[in-house]
């Protein structure tokens, strides 16, 4: 999993808990619905910007977000094999 799937996930999550769809999240971002999709989907990685107005809409501070972003890659990173140990099978 790379930085902008773990950040998509974590996005889609705290839209789910909300119990909003990506359109109502869109709306209240003030963005395009398919550029949610796109980002959830870690096709596209927001800005700066864009990461503070997803959080306002959502209520969440974006440390928060990241917090959760980076605690995703950790969890990855642990469970992934080392490439020494990979290559060693």
């Amino acid at each position: 999993m790379d930085t902008d799937q773990a950040f998509g996930l974590a996005l889609r999550s705290l839209r789910q808990s909300k119990k909003w769809s990506q359109e109502r999240l869109a709306l209240e971002a003030d963005v395009n619905r398919n550029y949610v999709s796109l980002i959830e989907l870690g096709r596209n990685s927001p800005s700066v910007r864009m990461l503070f107005g997803l959080c306002e809409a959502l209520e969440i501070l974006p440390s928060d977000l990241l917090s959760d972003v980076e605690r995703r890659l950790l969890a990855q990173q642990r469970h992934s094999p080392t490439p020494s140990s990979a290559s060693a099978k």
